[in-house]
């Protein structure tokens, strides 16, 4: 059955795709707000551009108006040199009169006209000033938007924060319960091998006392032949029968401990293997310790079933030889006795260095057993060590990663603030730049409106006074015509 090779992320790996992880999440969150950060541009933009149609607009009409006191100075002065023209030129009264009745006419519209242009630079300025109004609605609600707008991110920051915090902690008792029952296999493993170990060290001694039991008896059937060789010769038979359903009984206990060894080590198997499917779902990690574990007790316990098979073919075999041993010494009588005695002997001998190098081999083999489940506890406390590390590692790399998007979070949450409070400290600026160029414009226009009704006052002072020159007969020239008359008539 092929194994299936998993490779082991390295401390560094992991940092590291954690921190790509993190660096996503900065980038996803940077995004957003510069998305955020390029729509209050184009805002602040649209807006700069339509105070700067308002500015434009303003010194148009600022020009206007200018020029419409220009015309109203030049005006005045032409009405003024009319005015002087009718005082020179008396004999022109009714030209002058014609001509100012001609100014009065120009006069009543040009003021008409002046009366109009006035109300559409009031309309103008209304207009204008609700522009500066909605403008200013405009960015008061852009600022309350911008401020909600940060608001909801330093609470999506926070949100987000909670969230990885909950994560860890939940992944960190993730590890923990994961460590705790690595731990638990580790000693139940270790608690089922100790049990096996002692069980197969209780069988053994089992077996030896059974060999001790067997050799005693074969050495004292053999003194029991040597004192009575003649009765032996008659019961051999009987002997050699009890002594062959003894060897077998011995086989049979032999290997019934043998197959109950075997049953207690497949029983020990499948709960290790159900332990190792259990760890291998919970924790892919210890898959590699579990199995390499699995097959030295797998090689151990094929180890112990192939000496105790060989131990009881050895018994087997044994058995027959001295069967066969005593059916010859039956036949050969005293020769046989003592051939057989001679036999029995070698064969005490060779059992008992069997069942010593049996029980060496044991002992070997708990000892190795119990060096490897030292060295697997070993292993698995390291591991659940290294793991442990890891993860508090990780845990602080997250607090730390977590504490520089916060801090990122809050400065960027500053920097927008400080951009709001800027471009409402902007447009409170503008507002009041626009109102005062307003309040100078309405002032230049008051003053125009002045001079115009001044200089319609003086054009209609000059208008009087040339009525009234019209009026007033012209005065007689020396020498006057009724002494002229007299005189011709004295003459």
């Amino acid at each position: 059955m092929s194994e299936v090779k998993k490779v082991k992320l390295t401390p560094n790996e992991i940092r590291t795709a954690k921190n790509a992880a993190a660096a996503e999440k900065t980038l996803s969150l940077a995004n957003k707000l510069m998305l955020t950060a390029n729509q209050a541009a184009a805002e602040a933009k649209q807006a700069l551009e339509a105070r700067q149609i308002i500015a434009t607009q303003k010194e148009n009409a600022a020009n206007n108006a200018r020029a419409a006191y220009e015309s109203s100075v030049e005006k005045n002065a032409s009405a003024e040199q009319e005015m002087r023209a009718a005082t020179e030129a008396g004999e022109k009264a009714r030209a002058d009169a014609e001509a100012a009745r001609v100014a009065k006419i120009l006069a009543a519209q040009e003021a008409a006209a002046a009366k109009q242009l006035a109300i559409e630079q009031a309309k103008q300025r209304a207009q204008e000033a609700a522009a500066a109004k909605l403008a200013q609605a405009e960015a008061k609600k852009k600022a309350a938007e911008e401020a909600a707008a940060l608001k909801k991110a330093q609470a999506e920051a926070r949100k987000k924060a909670s969230e990885e915090a909950a994560a860890l902690k939940k992944v960190e008792a993730e590890a923990r319960k994961l460590a705790a029952e690595q731990v638990a296999a580790a000693k139940k493993a270790e608690a089922e091998a100790k049990r096996q170990a002692a069980a197969e060290a209780a069988a053994l001694k089992q077996a030896e006392a059974e060999a001790r039991k067997l050799a005693a008896q074969q050495a004292a059937a053999a003194k029991k032949t040597e004192a009575e060789a003649k009765k032996r010769a008659a019961e051999e038979a009987a002997a050699q029968k009890k002594a062959e359903a003894e060897a077998r009984k011995l086989a049979a206990q032999q290997a019934a401990a043998a197959k109950k060894v075997e049953a207690e080590a497949r029983k020990q198997a499948a709960a290790e293997a159900a332990a190792q499917k259990k760890a291998e779902a919970e924790a892919k990690k210890a898959e590699a310790i579990a199995k390499s574990k699995a097959a030295a007790e797998a090689a151990a316990l094929k180890k112990s079933e192939d000496a105790a098979r060989k131990l009881s073919a050895q018994q087997e075999a044994a058995a027959k030889k001295t069967e066969a041993e005593a059916r010859k010494q039956a036949a050969l009588e005293a020769a046989a006795i003592k051939k057989a005695e001679a036999e029995a002997r070698k064969k005490a001998a060779e059992e008992a260095a069997a069942h010593q190098k049996a029980e060496a081999e044991a002992r070997k083999i708990a000892a190795q057993q119990a060096a490897a489940e030292k060295k697997a506890e070993a292993e698995a406390r390291k591991q659940a060590a290294l793991e442990a590390a890891l993860i508090k590692k990780a845990e602080a790399e997250a607090k730390k990663i977590a504490a520089q998007e916060a801090a990122a979070a809050r400065k960027l949450a500053t920097e927008q603030a400080r951009l709001a409070a800027q471009e409402l400290a902007a447009a409170k600026k503008a507002e009041a730049e626009a109102r005062k160029a307003a309040a100078a414009e309405a002032k230049q226009i008051a003053q125009q409106e002045a001079a115009e009704r001044k200089a319609a006052a003086a054009l209609k002072k000059a208008e009087s006074a040339a009525r009234k020159a019209a009026l007033v007969p012209p005065e007689p020239v020396w020498p006057f015509p009724e002494e002229e008359t007299k005189e011709a008539s004295s003459v």
